[in-house]
């Protein structure tokens, strides 16, 4: 039955491009293909392809090529032309032609130009830029990032965002998925924050940014793919540095990478060390149903990190043959964590509260945390011919451990017979599994298939023990308090798109099907056992279109379904100490219906603007709500979390890119957005309107010296419930490269108005928060790189660090 829906969809899809190319039908002849580097086979993106008259190459007709090195040129006479195709920094190639009818799949290569050493030729090209449904942002030519890490060049990236402990939003949504190379990362949360701190920028080639992804991708929230610089074929490079900071951090590094024509080899190894302090002040209101007030509570809390760790792990491919490759990649990584933190709390009980009367106490945690983790996986790779037909086969695995020791004590000046001393030892592990074989076949006339199938097993087993001291070093194990759970999550999915290509015109529809099994169960106890299957259908359309003079245009809609987590769905009551939390077995599937349009312009003598609208629209939002309750186990009203279908809410906004680029030596780009956020939760509706602004500039001072500063701010913006605070910072650097790149240099100050800070509001009727957290913001780091080897290869250094090695094109 599902399969049968599947197909009708499809068929109506296949129906409906069908119907339009025959409106569009007016070509003579269309002629395709794709221009790549005749070396290393990478595509070339913007370059020249040109029909010219054979007697004396007057120009006929013609067109760029897009950031895959592919080219379109509709509505061209049949007959003999000589083709020409140019690039920058590459020898202009010329070959006969003769057009009698469409041809698709032409490949071209150009053989790099003689590199002269009083001359240095410029590519202009945009710094972000539209192609189908990515935003790119060309990171290799944006100097002002060049000396950070992919947490820098993705703060550049439109729309993106990347908090203290390396979390990434995409337009405020956590729900983001991380590619390499076109393919899926498949990092777990800590690896994933490992990498993006860790991984140089000049690293990467550029950011792709999917913030409204086709049936192609699972995500119900967003893309962001790291295109990794590739151009060498045959070389070998060590690499070593260490940067340092005054938080303090220190982190040492190494790595090796060595390619040929048949194997390409990464390395990489690293350890790093720090310590973080940090300040939090808190506060809560709890109102009854009535809305007396029951509790007021004032929080403020200091604490200092420690941590060490190490990362090692690489890649390996073979090229079996020039249309085969077979990649496979292992990595671990170790730590761990010292932590500490002192808290002293002011409460104030009311009249309707068991314990009335103003009372405070002082807080103290010790905990070490002990983790690793570790990754491995395998690509298979076939190209049946020079259209571009292709089988890929993926398998890839994690692993993720952590074994946590908590000292918790607490002292009341008043009611001290609530004093406690508590131990908590947690135990996690959580593997996973998954394999995925896709089909890509360009089927003629502008047309191109791909298709897939995946499945996935992901599996988390907690232990949570929770000893309470009843006596001096007499400690009784909390059975309330203490629990062990096991969740198992089962994926099996597929998926249709279809493309059309006309011209400079592409329409993209897609179909993406998926079941989701959950089962889990909390201390063997079948109350709190989780049964559950979801079915996911995720129906895509993507229009775009660009003009000869670099005007981009585009469209796009899907309608995503989103199911619970397993941990979402049981009854159990995790208890903390004032308050506990507890899921939801009677959650609903959300729907969001997301729409975006989007144009950009690139000025050869100016740089580049960009506008996009977008539109999302939410009905049974799944959310986790604070509210108040009377729990027995307390005796008391407390506050409680659980998760509910919370209602509907709709975001409308709209961003905007400006480049400006008057030199070589010299940009400044702004980025800047204004959105709404609406929510409607049991008819109460709130709805607010924020804004944010990112000013970068960068230029380069006697030929040698690079300078660059980075202004942002963000106003308060609404979610449910909660309204985040001001953010805003101010980061200054410099950077030299030296001995012919040999040696490279540079200082940064992040924060040097210690602006930087963290925090919310809470909006809930029953229970109103307030919580602000400033972090060791404001520090100065200094990283020092020395490169023995090929330096073309240096953009590949540390490559295989933490990316889990993915493959890489060819």
């Amino acid at each position: 039955m599902i399969f049968r829906r599947i197909g009708k969809t499809a068929l109506l899809a296949v129906a409906a491009i069908l119907a339009f190319e025959g409106q569009l039908e007016a070509q003579k002849a269309v002629l395709t293909g794709q221009v790549r580097d005749a070396e290393s086979g990478e595509a070339l993106p913007f370059a020249n392809v040109a029909l010219t008259r054979v007697s004396d190459t007057l120009f006929m007709r013609g067109a760029t090529t897009d950031f895959e090195g592919r080219f379109s040129i509709g509505d061209a006479d049949t007959g003999s032309y000589l083709l020409m195709v140019s690039s920058v920094g590459y020898v202009t190639a010329t070959q006969p032609l003769r057009l009698q009818a469409d041809r698709h799949g032409l490949e071209v290569g150009l053989q790099r130009g003689m590199v002269l050493e009083e001359v240095k030729v410029v590519s202009e090209r945009p710094l972000y830029a539209m192609d189908g449904e990515k935003n790119m942002y060309n990171t290799a030519d944006d100097p002002s990032v060049q000396t950070g890490t992919a947490s820098d060049a993705l703060q550049n990236a439109p729309g993106v965002e990347v908090d203290a402990e390396g979390n990434i939003t995409l337009r405020g949504v956590s729900s983001v998925e991380v590619w390499i190379n076109d393919r899926p990362s498949h990092m777990n949360g800590e690896a994933l924050k490992q990498y993006i701190k860790t991984l140089p920028a000049g690293a990467i080639e550029r950011i792709e940014v999917i913030t409204n992804p086709s049936a192609r991708y699972s995500t119900s929230g967003g893309v962001i793919n790291l295109v990794l610089n590739q151009k060498v074929k045959r070389n070998e490079l060590f690499c070593f540095g260490a940067n340092v900071s005054t938080q303090p951090n220190l982190s040492p590094w190494l790595s090796y990478v060595y390619s040929n024509e048949k194997v390409d080899i990464n390395f990489y190894v690293n350890a790093h060390g720090e310590h973080v302090g940090y300040s939090r002040e808190e506060g809560n209101t709890m109102f009854t149903a009535g809305g007396d007030t029951l509790l007021t509570r004032a929080n403020l809390a200091e604490g200092k990190s420690r941590g060490l760790g190490g990362y090692a792990g690489g890649s390996l491919t073979w090229h079996i043959d020039s249309t085969t490759s077979l990649t496979g990649w292992l990595g671990g990584y170790p730590g761990w964590n010292w932590g500490r933190y002192d808290a002293t709390s002011k409460y104030i009980e009311y009249p309707h509260s068991s314990m009335p009367g103003d009372f405070s106490f002082g807080s103290r945690t010790r905990d070490t945390n002990a983790y690793a983790g570790g990754y491995f996986g395998a690509w298979f790779e076939h190209r049946f011919d020079t259209t571009g037909r292709k089988l890929t086969v993926s398998l890839n695995g994690n692993m993720w451990g952590s074994r946590a020791a908590n000292l918790y004590s607490r002292s009341y000046t008043v009611h001290t017979e609530r004093d406690l001393l508590r131990k908590e030892h947690n135990r996690f592990i959580s593997p996973s599994v998954s394999a995925e074989v896709g089909y890509l076949w360009p089927m003629g006339k502008g047309y191109e298939l791909e298709i897939g199938a995946t499945g996935s097993v992901d599996h988390t087993h907690e232990t949570n023990q929770h000893d309470t001291a009843v006596a001096p070093s007499l400690f009784v194990r909390d059975d309330v308090r203490s629990y062990h759970e096991n969740f198992n999550d089962y994926g099996l999915g597929g998926y249709a798109t279809l493309t059309k290509r006309i011209g400079n015109f592409t329409a993209k529809v897609g179909l993406r099907a998926s079941e989701t099994l959950l089962r889990g169960d909390v201390n063997d106890n079948p109350a709190y056992h989780v049964n559950k299957n979801y079915l996911e259908l995720t129906p895509s359309l993507h229009l775009s279109y660009r003009t000869k003079n670099f005007h981009n245009f585009s469209f796009s809609y899907t309608r995503r379904t989103s199911s619970p987590e397993t941990d979402q769905l049981t009854r159990f009551k995790e208890y903390a100490d004032e308050n506990f939390e507890t899921g939801n077995p009677a959650l609903q599937q959300s729907h969001a219906h997301n729409l975006e349009a989007g144009w950009s312009k690139y000025f050869m003598t100016f740089g580049s603007v960009g506008l996009k609208g977008y539109f999302r629209a939410n009905t049974d939002q799944i959310s986790q709500l604070t509210d108040v309750i009377y729990e027995d186990f307390f005796g008391r009203v407390v506050n409680y979390s659980t998760y509910a279908n919370v209602g509907s809410s709709h975001t409308e906004g709209i961003e905007a890119n400006i480049t400006y680029r008057p030199t070589a030596f010299f940009n400044l780009r702004m980025d800047a957005s204004v959105f709404n956020n609406s929510f409607t939760y049991l008819g109460v509706e709130d709805h607010k309107v924020a804004y944010s602004v990112r000013l970068n500039a960068w230029t380069k001072l006697w030929g040698w010296l690079q300078v660059f500063a980075n202004v942002h701010y963000a106003s308060p913006s609404l979610s449910l419930y909660s309204l985040s605070n001001t953010r805003k910072g101010v980061d200054v650097g410099l950077s030299t490269d030296l001995l012919d790149n040999r040696l490279s240099i540079y200082v940064n100050a992040n924060d040097i108005f210690r602006w930087q800070n963290w925090g919310s509001t809470g909006t809930n009727p029953l229970y109103q928060s307030t919580s602000t957290t400033q972090w060791t913001s404001s520090y100065v780091s200094l990283g020092v790189t020395w490169r023995i080897g090929k330096m073309e290869l240096s953009g590949r250094a540390r490559e295989g660090g933490d990316t889990g090695g993915m493959p890489q094109e060819r």
